[in-house]
């Protein structure tokens, strides 16, 4: 997939000192030595300017997606939403480094605060968290072509000010439970639940949802109207 080279942002940015050994160079050395690692994409999704927005995973190696929902586009509530999700696997004797052994995202502000990301409760990093190059979505392209499918049923300019996490939580279900071709008609939940665990896929918010009852189009919100 290409993807047109965006505009330069404007405000809040990771700083350069915070992205030493953690650019997208570093990223590929890491994937290099670590060749079986998991890792997980990280994007935003912006809803109204200025409201709320999501923050969206991506498992890479089984196309799963699931999305979190913020009060705003800053560092102080990324990195909340982060502890709180820690906390929420950890209750389950899950470790959030098992799971996430290395991200990569963008130069969104929003993921500037690196070590609520990389450690854990008692300061260990568990964790390896990686920044791709300034305008270049191409390279987290698995994150960038899921969002196609959410943007199916909440077109851009969509405002997320009235929904709660079980919105998103409903709409992520939906596209995870889609077929794809690539994985013999199985779906990204299929693949996630065999991997890892429908546990876990619940804890993230993610529910089983038969293909009957699959919705890709904006019908799917009128649910919550």
């Amino acid at each position: 997939a290409k993807f047109k080279p965006r505009k330069e942002a404007k405000g809040e940015y990771v700083p350069k000192g915070v992205k030493v050994g953690r650019c997208f160079e570093d990223f590929m050395l890491f994937i290099e030595d670590n060749p079986t690692t998991n890792y997980v994409e990280m994007d935003t999704v912006i809803g109204r300017t200025g409201g709320k927005v999501i923050m969206t995973f991506q498992f890479v190696n089984v196309d799963f997606m699931f999305g979190i929902l913020l009060e705003n586009k800053t560092a102080a509530e990324t990195a909340q939403k982060i502890r709180e999700l820690k906390e929420k696997l950890n209750a389950s004797d899950i470790c959030f480094g098992d799971v996430f052994p290395a991200l990569l995202t963008d130069n969104g502000g929003e993921f500037s605060d690196v070590s609520a990301f990389e450690n854990s409760s008692d300061g260990e990093r568990e964790t390896r968290m990686f920044f791709c190059d300034p305008n270049a979505p191409y390279q987290k392209p698995h994150v960038e072509n899921n969002h196609t499918l959410f943007r199916g049923i909440a077109a851009s300019g969509t405002s997320f000010d009235d929904w709660s996490q079980d919105t998103v939580n409903l709409i992520f279900s939906h596209i995870n439970a889609v077929k794809r071709k690539q994985f013999n008609g199985k779906s990204a939940f299929d693949l996630f639940t065999f991997t890892y665990s429908i546990e876990l896929a619940n804890l993230l918010g993610i529910h089983y949802v038969a293909p009957k009852d699959v919705i890709q189009t904006p019908k799917l919100l009128k649910l919550f109207s």
